[in-house]
């Protein structure tokens, strides 16, 4: 059975409104407003935040500013790795609330310090800069244009809220601590509430706050811009499919170039943030589970502050992971959709032109087999099972502490 290709008269728009074809002429695409600074607000605050390195680039290392930069972040990341060390040394038994504590507090502050490398090599290689660029120009290469797409006005606003509970819930325990002189239910020791660092707790982690915050806003940010190009290519695709364009091969040839490029933007972005977001969701996973037990385990005797604040713990905790593995999830969610997009065109997989029908293939063994996936611990491979899977166990984890605990009293 033949299918026939359908003709398209010149002087008509095609697909989703921007592909014009001119009599005689090849389909041209309409220019793309230019991009937006996707941080925003944020933008100066990277600046501000002491974390911002890009003046430890070669060509600035040596200069007055290159030198109290990194005198600063020198500076950061040494507070940060006392204070970890100083709550690694909290000894208790193992499954008391001191040790579940303790154990939380230390694991959120292994993620603060890896919050602040992140953002500090995503500044000194200018990675958001060079991500803008790219995306600036895919941008060019589409077919219709569309305001909200981008606009992040709105996503500015709640990334601006979602962010207040990391710096209400630690400074809240910072302050408390401090002011009652303590930080574990049933420490063994008094290193840490008789230690300069329990007195000075509430700057470090406003630093911590300021770290977790930027890299968990940079880190969701570029996804969600990466996200947001990929939906909309896929929607002019599904759009081009339907009216069966595919079958022109200047309109698949610019769709194959395009989606190309997307892959090759999604491997750039997992590579500059393959350490924060293969380990950071570790971190807080583990602060999670051990936050979770101590709520479910020591209610009747915790303090009313604590265990309100153990709880915000949960939800920050939490919070972060989500943020880290759901984003590069639901990319590989929209790169397997540009695929079956690809597989259900029955009319450019019957398309009797060799050339066309290779770059059929090419374009779909692309999104198939290409590597294009961030990897949890760099083992696990995350996509919308692998985060499934980790949002159901991890708190089954916390469960069956719980049910230990409760099951030997005398621990």
């Amino acid at each position: 059975m033949e299918f026939e290709t359908p003709m398209v008269e010149a002087g008509t728009t095609i697909g989703l409104g921007g592909l014009y074809v001119k009599p005689g002429v090849e389909p041209t695409q309409l220019p793309s407003p230019p991009a937006p600074k996707l941080l925003g607000p944020f933008e100066p605050l990277v600046r501000f935040s002491g974390l911002d390195c890009h003046k430890l680039r070669k060509e600035s290392i040596r200069s007055v500013k290159g030198i109290l930069t990194g005198g600063v972040a020198v500076i950061i990341l040494i507070i940060s790795i006392i204070k970890i060390i100083v709550l690694m040394q909290i000894e208790d038994k193992s499954f008391s609330i001191g040790w579940a504590e303790s154990t939380v507090y230390a694991f959120m502050a292994v993620q603060a310090f890896f919050s602040a490398i992140s953002v500090m090599c995503w500044t000194r290689e200018g990675f958001v800069s060079q991500f803008e660029d790219t995306l600036a120009r895919l941008r060019t290469m589409r077919l219709s244009t569309s305001q909200s797409i981008d606009d992040y006005t709105t996503y500015h606003r709640k990334a601006a809220i979602m962010i207040i509970p990391i710096f209400v819930v630690s400074l809240s325990t910072s302050f408390y601590s401090s002011v009652t002189n303590r930080y574990m239910l049933n420490d063994s020791t008094t290193f840490y509430s008789d230690s300069v660092v329990h007195q000075l707790a509430p700057f470090i982690d406003f630093i911590g706050c300021i770290a977790s915050a930027l890299a968990v806003v940079i880190y969701v940010t570029v996804n969600t811009a990466l996200n947001r190009e990929i939906k909309h290519f896929n929607k002019e695709l599904t759009n081009s499919a339907r009216f069966q364009q595919l079958t022109l091969p200047q309109v698949l040839n610019n769709y194959s170039k395009r989606h190309s490029d997307l892959i090759q933007l999604t491997r750039f972005v997992n590579q500059q943030m393959s350490k924060y977001g293969s380990l950071v969701p570790l971190f807080t996973l583990i602060s999670f589970v051990n936050a979770a037990y101590i709520v479910g385990s020591f209610k009747s005797v915790m303090d009313p502050a604590i265990y309100v604040l153990l709880n915000g713990w949960t939800i920050v905790c939490m919070g972060i992971t989500v943020a880290g593995l759901s984003p590069p999830a639901k990319v590989q969610s929209n790169i397997q959709e540009t695929a079956e997009i690809l597989m259900h065109d029955d009319v450019l997989q019957t398309c009797g032109d060799d050339q066309m029908h290779h770059t059929y293939r090419v374009t779909l063994d692309r999104c198939l087999h290409s590597n294009s996936k961030m990897a949890f611990l760099n083992a696990f491979h995350v996509d919308s099972n692998c985060f499934n899977r980790i949002i159901f166990f991890v708190p089954n984890i916390s469960a069956a502490m719980i049910l230990y605990r409760l099951s030997h009293p005398n621990l």
